[in-house]
C-alpha cells in the first residue's frame, strides 16, 4: 500500500494494475483514518465542536463540498477515460487523508495553543469548529482530482 504517494496509484489505476482486494483495503484504512483523526480532536482536546448547532452546520456544509468534490473528480476521470471513478476516489482517498488530516492536527494544536495562551474568545472556537471539516473535504478532492488531471492524460 502507498500511504503517501498519490501519483504513484494514480498511475497504477490508470494502467488498471491494482486488483478489488487492494483497492477495498484502501477504503477501509481511509475510514478508519478519517473517522479517527476527525473524532479524536473534537472530544479530547478542547472546546471546539462542544456547540451541537455548529456541528450540525459543519457536517451539512461538509455534506455540500463533498457533494460538489465528488462531481469533480468524476467528470475530470470522465474526460481521460482510465481508472473509474469510484476506483480513483476510494483508493487515492487513503493517501490524501493521511496528508489533510495530518495538516488538521498541526493547525489543531497551532490554533488550540493560540487560543489558549492569548484566553481566545468563545466564538473562536465556534469559527474554527464550523470551517474546519469542509475545508478538509475540499482539499481531498482537489488533491484527488489533481493526481488525475496530472496522471489519466
Amino acid at each position: 500500500m502507498y500511504f503517501w504517494d498519490t501519483d504513484r496509484l494514480a498511475a497504477l489505476l490508470a494502467n488498471e494494475e491494482l486488483g478489488q482486494g487492494q483497492k477495498i483495503r484502501y477504503y477501509i484504512a481511509c475510514f478508519y483514518v478519517q473517522t479517527g483523526s476527525t473524532v479524536l480532536p473534537m472530544y479530547l482536546f478542547g472546546l471546539s465542536y462542544s456547540l451541537d448547532v455548529i456541528t450540525l452546520a459543519s457536517y451539512v456544509a461538509s455534506l455540500v463540498v463533498f457533494h460538489f468534490g465528488a462531481l469533480k473528480v468524476y467528470k475530470a476521470c470522465a474526460h481521460y477515460q482510465k481508472a473509474g471513478v469510484l476506483d480513483t476516489v476510494i483508493v487515492l482517498s487513503l493517501p490524501v487523508c493521511i496528508k489533510v488530516h495530518s495538516v488538521y492536527w498541526l493547525v489543531y494544536a497551532v490554533v488550540a495553543y493560540a487560543l489558549t495562551a492569548v484566553e481566545g474568545n468563545w466564538y473562536l472556537w465556534v469559527i474554527y469548529s464550523f470551517s474546519a471539516m469542509p475545508i478538509m473535504v475540499w482539499f481531498q478532492f482537489n488533491l484527488i482530482r489533481n493526481a488525475v488531471v496530472r496522471n489519466y492524460g
